[in-house]
């Protein structure tokens, strides 16, 4: 019963504001167009940091007048990643090692949450047994067997976003969206071995496992050596995707 009182009332309630929302007006459709773009490249650091972000050749580029271009970058400057310099224009950020880590401070802060609140109202059969079917058989993966990162991080995000989506609570997704968008990159650089898909997938399982009994304090406890393998990668994902993105220069 009350997880029905509360996905009626999630779905009656306004849609949330999106974290790093596109800007709107008479240029928004191709102003959002633009920032899509630009964020998905600076995220997967097809642009090196420092790379200057020139309008004219934005414009050239997207068949676009300034006005757009100038929306989408305003946005990226929002959402911290470009600086604008006054007379120069914009320039994809820097990479900040303690930027990074708040991300995973913020992160943490929300997933223990989402948990804490499901060890208290339960998770429907349906999204155990699918999810159980997703990371049972990697735990017994070859020694040899080829490693999708890719594949493997798309899942990873998709079950820590699932336990959210199972809270019904549209604004700690739209959150764990963006994070995971910041983060995947650290992500790639883990999941890269059939030691670590084992390690995940245990990971994985422990969580949903407590969870199932209710069992909050489990639940935290394998949320935290589940995310902490990642967050503790976070230097050698750093250098490895500086290299990666001044090479496509």
């Amino acid at each position: 019963m009350a997880r029905s009182r509360r996905s009626s009332e999630s779905s009656s309630s306004s849609p949330p504001v999106a974290v790093g929302s596109a800007p709107v007006g008479v240029s928004g459709q191709l102003a959002s167009q633009i920032l899509r773009t630009l964020r998905e490249r600076i995220l997967n650091w097809h642009y090196p940091p420092g790379r200057h972000l020139g309008e004219q050749v934005l414009c050239d580029e997207f068949s676009a007048s300034r006005i757009p271009v100038r929306e989408a970058l305003r946005a990226l400057a929002e959402q911290g990643l470009v600086d604008q310099v006054p007379n120069q224009g914009c320039y994809v950020k820097q990479p900040d090692v303690e930027g990074i880590h708040q991300l995973y401070d913020f992160r943490l802060a929300l997933e223990l949450f989402v948990v804490e609140r499901l060890a208290l109202v339960g998770l429907a059969p349906e999204f155990v047994q699918r999810t159980r079917e997703n990371w049972e058989p990697l735990l017994s993966i070859r020694a040899d067997a080829p490693v999708d990162g890719a594949e493997l991080v798309r899942a990873d995000e998709a079950f820590h976003l699932g336990f959210a989506r199972e809270l019904r609570n549209a604004y700690i997704e739209e959150a764990l969206q963006d994070i995971n968008e910041r983060l995947r990159f650290v992500r790639q650089v883990v999941i890269t071995t059939p030691h670590r898909v084992q390690a995940t997938a245990g990971e994985h399982l422990a969580v949903l496992d407590a969870l199932v009994l209710r069992n909050a304090e489990a639940a935290r406890k394998a949320l935290r050596l589940n995310i902490n393998a990642a967050r503790n990668k976070v230097e050698i994902a750093l250098a490895q995707a500086l290299t990666k993105s001044h090479k496509h220069r």
